[in-house]
């Protein structure tokens, strides 16, 4: 039975899912690049760590979400990083965003060292990390899988096994090139209802409830009609995942035309200064190409 985790990594993402492990009742070790985010796991009981190697230690869980793949290979690959701390008969877990590449290389290096691996990316952002409502993907030696489910029960409402490692990095990539096209069609769908001169909160009232409603639909479309881009997944990160899903899509000859239109737009907005908004702030790129900027209320009567 598993009682003691480390997780590292208390960004957005990690700092929920480390506060729900506190609270199922885990001894916790925590560990983040910028330590001044372990002080608040700290008042609550948990144990901080200096290094990732140091986080490792005498814990039975190793667990992880970080901002990329280049983070994981320092954190997990380099100096004082967890590969040297960690010992045989340890779990780990990385829950990043990452090229399926990156997750069977680190399970290729945790073999080597007696470790079982599982890649476990989600999906859901800010709030569904809080309230323990993600929805977990989780991919690697299947009696390893059920060992660790109860502890991911604690922070998803859904896990899925998609079997041999990788492959749950793989789904990650597929779930986040169709949030990234279905944030597009609304941002195109709501400059084009904008210059149409249609009211907006009517447009999302059908949106809500015809056959092409999506949760992620309604409530970014509602947030933008209230110009609320405070970030629950951040525009520069989608742009990095839109990137990690390209290569991927060209290592497997998987046509994927209508991502350029995104990437162009994801670009667009960053390069425009709103990389640290919300991911629907690409609308921002079409808003200034159309000459309009979308809100409540009827444009024209």
């Amino acid at each position: 039975m598993i009682k003691t985790i480390s997780y590292l990594g208390l960004g957005t993402m990690g700092s929920g899912m480390a506060s729900n492990l506190l609270k199922a009742g885990y001894e916790l070790m925590v560990w983040n690049r910028t330590a001044e985010k372990c002080e608040p796991f700290a008042r609550k009981g948990a144990r901080v760590a200096d290094t990732p190697a140091d986080a490792v230690h005498d814990v039975d869980l190793v667990m992880y979400i970080l901002s990329n793949d280049k983070a994981v290979e320092e954190v997990v690959f380099g100096a004082k990083g967890i590969l040297s701390g960690i010992k045989e008969g340890q779990i780990a877990i990385d829950m990043s965003t990452v090229l399926p590449a990156t997750s069977l290389r680190e399970q290729e290096a945790y073999a080597k060292h007696g470790v079982d691996f599982l890649d476990a990316p989600v999906f859901g952002s800010k709030s569904e990390s809080a309230k323990a409502k993600l929805w977990i993907m989780a991919a690697g030696n299947k009696a390893i899988f059920e060992k660790v489910r109860p502890v991911l029960g604690h922070l998803g409402q859904t896990v899925h096994y998609f079997g041999k490692n990788g492959n749950a990095a793989a789904m990650k990539l597929v779930g986040n090139l169709i949030v990234a096209l279905e944030l597009e069609a609304l941002a195109e769908g709501l400059v084009l209802a904008q210059k149409a001169g249609l009211d907006l909160d009517t447009v999302m009232e059908v949106v809500k409830v015809a056959d092409f409603r999506s949760p992620l639909l309604v409530s970014n479309g509602r947030n933008i009609l209230k110009r609320d881009f405070s970030p629950s997944f951040v525009l520069k990160l989608m742009l990095k995942d839109a990137d990690l899903i390209k290569n991927f899509g060209n290592s497997l000859q998987s046509p994927i035309p209508a991502l350029r239109v995104v990437e162009k737009n994801l670009a667009a907005a960053v390069a425009l200064g709103f990389g640290t908004e919300n991911a629907s702030a690409l609308i921002k790129a079409l808003e200034k190409e159309a000459g309009v900027e979308v809100k409540a209320g009827r444009v024209n009567e």
